[in-house]
C-alpha cells in the first residue's frame, strides 16, 4: 500500500484529515476520542499471544493511582 492509499484510508477510518491528525497532540486527540465516545481508552494485552508485550506488566500503575500518591507526598 502506497502513503496516500494509507493516509486516505486512515482519512475515512478516523473521519479527521491527515494534516489535522499530524498537528494535534496525541493527549489532545485521546481526550477527543474519550469525550466522545463518552468512556476512557483502555488497552488490552494479549502477551505473549502478539508481540513482546510490557516487560514492565506486573508492575504497571495507573495514572489514578500515581497522582493520588504523588499529592500525597507533597502534602507531607
Amino acid at each position: 500500500m502506497d502513503t496516500l492509499t494509507f493516509e486516505q484510508a486512515v482519512e475515512k477510518a478516523t473521519g479527521v484529515s491527515i494534516d489535522t491528525l499530524r498537528n494535534t497532540p496525541i493527549e489532545v486527540r485521546r481526550a477527543e476520542v474519550e469525550r466522545a465516545k463518552g468512556s476512557k481508552t483502555s488497552y488490552r494485552s494479549y502477551y505473549p499471544l502478539v508481540g513482546r508485550g510490557s516487560v514492565l506488566r506486573d508492575r504497571v500503575v495507573d495514572h489514578d493511582k500515581i497522582e493520588k500518591e504523588f499529592l500525597k507526598a507533597i502534602h507531607e
